[in-house]
């Protein structure tokens, strides 16, 4: 939370967090960077090969960082399989909210109704009057 010029508290975007690398591991054809473990109160964001990038929270990275880290394949096929779930259900959650229509305040559907408020308050036909259309100055 922060405060806002006029006094409010707005909800604040979290800060990026910068990391330190704790390991560098070959992993599906290219390298994944592991950072150190640390807790900022921010996910571990990782790019991860042949998947991209997936949003991992911390406390699940610390598990995944050990796994990931080991000498045991078993191991680091377990932590993959994890990470491939946490982009599974990333990618489902975006589908998902894609997928959901938009509502205006009143709950109305905004994507159904197109339509532009039309004012019939003057004759569009200015010329027809013998007069011009007046502008804002």
């Amino acid at each position: 939370m922060r405060n806002a010029p006029g006094g409010s508290v707005q909800a604040g975007r979290p800060r990026a967090v910068e990391r330190n690398v704790g390991r560098r591991i070959t992993i599906a054809g290219g390298v994944l960077v592991l950072p150190e473990v640390a807790y900022y109160g921010v996910p571990v964001i990782l790019d991860v090969p042949g998947l991209g990038f997936v949003n991992v929270p911390e406390d699940e990275y610390a598990r995944l960082y050990e796994g990931l880290s080991s000498s045991d394949p078993e191991q680091i096929d377990a932590a993959m399989a994890s990470l491939r779930a946490i982009k599974a259900a990333e990618d489902l959650e975006i589908e998902a909210a894609q997928r959901r229509p938009a509502l205006s305040s009143d709950g109305t559907d905004l994507e159904g109704d197109l339509s532009e408020p039309i004012s019939f308050d003057r004759p569009s036909n200015f010329r027809a009057r013998g007069g011009r259309p007046r502008g804002l100055y």
